[in-house]
């Protein structure tokens, strides 16, 4: 029988889009604190993959009074979402961009912040668009490019 042992660089691997003896690599590293990359999406979220609340990606969320208050005793993405919203108004998208996070999380994490009274969401407009102004605007900004 063959020897196959895991130092040999030649011996294929069994699953090759798995790197043999990765690192795990910080995301980033802010205030002294390092995020791991590699965690899978489900432990972020529970194991659910719908909110109990849907948000759409243009859907903006702001932390409340509450959620500052909680903010100390908050860990992980919950933390993250309600520091990163805590001065100004930020979309799904936004939140997932920013967080390296796919924005499934985001939805969920932030409906259940939602829930308990730590974020308030404002809902885009039905009809963008009939808003002329948004559109005026849109314009403006495309032609600034």
């Amino acid at each position: 029988m063959d020897d196959f042992s895991g130092d040999d660089p030649q011996v294929p691997l069994v699953r090759p889009f798995l790197e043999h003896r990765r690192a795990v690599r910080p995301a980033h590293e802010d205030d002294g604190e390092v995020a791991l990359t590699g965690v899978r999406a489900y432990t972020m979220t529970g194991g659910r993959a719908h909110a109990a609340v849907h948000l759409e990606f243009e859907t903006m969320l702001q932390t409340t009074a509450a959620g500052r208050e909680a903010l100390t005793a908050m860990k992980f993405e919950r933390a993250d979402i309600l520091a990163l919203a805590r001065n100004e108004p930020l979309s799904v998208a936004e939140l997932s961009a920013r967080l390296h996070v796919p924005i499934g999380v985001v939805r969920v994490v932030a409906a259940d912040l939602l829930a308990e009274g730590m974020l308030e969401a404002f809902q885009p407009s039905a009809n963008v668009a009939d808003d002329v102004l948004l559109i005026t605007r849109l314009i403006a900004g495309v032609r600034a490019l």
